[in-house]
This record gives C-alpha cells, sequence and structure tokens, in this order.
C-alpha cells in the first residue's frame, strides 16, 4: 500500500492562550460494538502560535485495559501494541490473536486474513464475561514517538473484529490527558473535524485549522502549505 503522509497546521488566534487535543477518528469495528475515542494527545499552544500534526498509514493494533467500565473521563491503561498493514485487493491484512496471560492482555501476530482496507484482532475464550475490561483496537504514534490508543471496543468471546481506519481527526480546546475516553459526539460537535477520506479534503494532504477570537474553528485544504 502506498504511504501517503497527511499534514494538519493549527494556529490560535482565539486571544489567549489555549490548550488543545488531538483526536484520530474511531476506525470502523465489525461486530456492532460500541467504539471509544481516546484523546491521542494534547498541546499548550499560546495565543497567536501554532503547532503541526503528522499522520500516515502507521497503524497499530492495540490491546490494553481499564481500571472501571469503559465511559468517558476514564484513562486507559497501558497495554501491547504492534503494527497492522491494512489488506488490499491482492493481500489480506494482518490478523493478531488476543490472549489473556496472567491478567495481561498480549497480542501475537498469526497468518494474515483481513478484509481489503482492513486488519483484524480474534479473541478465544479467555475474557470472562460481560468483558468490562479488556479493550482492543486502534493505537498511533503520538507527538512524543509513543504509541498510544485512539480508539477501542470490548470485545467478546470468539470473535473476528475487522477494524478499517480513516483518515480523519478533531481537535478541540480541552483539559484532557492522552488515552482519556471522551464523548466522541461533544468533540464533533465541539471541535473542528478534519476529514481526509471524503467530501472537502478527499485527496488533499494538508488542512489549515485556525481557531478564531469567537472560539469557534475554520478549516481549509490544500494540495501544499504556501
Amino acid at each position: 500500500m502506498a504511504s501517503s503522509i497527511y499534514t494538519i497546521s493549527v494556529e490560535n488566534q482565539r486571544g489567549a492562550n489555549s490548550n488543545y487535543a488531538v483526536f484520530f477518528d474511531t476506525p470502523e469495528f465489525t461486530g456492532g460494538h460500541e467504539p471509544w475515542l481516546n484523546v491521542w494527545y494534547t498541546s499548550f499552544v499560546p495565543y497567536q502560535g501554532n503547532f503541526e500534526i503528522r499522520s500516515g498509514n502507521d497503524y497499530y493494533a492495540w490491546v490494553g485495559s481499564v481500571p472501571t467500565r469503559p465511559a468517558p473521563g476514564v484513562i486507559v491503561n497501558n497495554g501491547m501494541s504492534l503494527f497492522a498493514q491494512t489488506g488490499t485487493n491482492s493481500n489480506p491484512g494482518s490478523t493478531f490473536d488476543l490472549k489473556i496471560v496472567e491478567e495481561f492482555p498480549t497480542l501475537a501476530e498469526t497468518e494474515p486474513a483481513a478484509h481489503a482496507d482492513a486488519y483484524e484482532i480474534k479473541t478465544g475464550t479467555d475474557l470472562n464475561m460481560p468483558n468490562d475490561t479488556y479493550l482492543v483496537g486502534l493505537a498511533k504514534v503520538n507527538n512524543r514517538g509513543q504509541v498510544v490508543p485512539v480508539a477501542s471496543v470490548a470485545p467478546q468471546n470468539n470473535q473476528s473484529i475487522q477494524i478499517i481506519p480513516r483518515q480523519k481527526f478533531f481537535i478541540t480546546e480541552s483539559q484532557q490527558y492522552p488515552g482519556e475516553i471522551v464523548d466522541r459526539y461533544a468533540v464533533e460537535r465541539e471541535g473542528a473535524t478534519i476529514d481526509f477520506s471524503r467530501g472537502e479534503g478527499a485527496g488533499k494532504f494538508y488542512a489549515r485549522v485556525v481557531q478564531k477570537e469567537d472560539g469557534r474553528f475554520e478549516v481549509t485544504y490544500s494540495e501544499s502549505f504556501s
């Protein structure tokens, strides 16, 4: 699969210093699970300052745990991640088996069998049901070079979950923490949406996001930054 790099420039023109949270949208999960959106990373930006986000097709299968039932405000514990290759029309995507080893969730790569544009995570019979402890999903490299979860679901036993990422992002003013589960609908309603997978952003690789004095975000797309 060809590697594409998407770049987003975020500018603070709201009249005061602020903190921003960056989100990589929840991928499509098969199996009918409720997906959870996590804070990807955060950044302090002074008035008239800016920062850049770069994202490629670097996807990681991820598994981890939560200290209580998944819900907005819960911070996901560290887990395990492995690089995942999404499938094409001619080659299947990466497949991983989830195993619980002494209460720690692990992943092991197996024979690739995922659908086009997807990778998959399979579960066995070692989850206690209902499962409110272990999550599987998508992780990405953050601005500190760390692989962190960005979206997840709580799987059941004997499942094969296809995970189909897309290059769609949200940016909000925020005091949240990396790894924290958030209300996706509130993030989409209150923040900026940057979508390179469809609409105005389809086929583009650059976006400029400006927060104005009234707090609203303006998003424009281009082939390159001038």
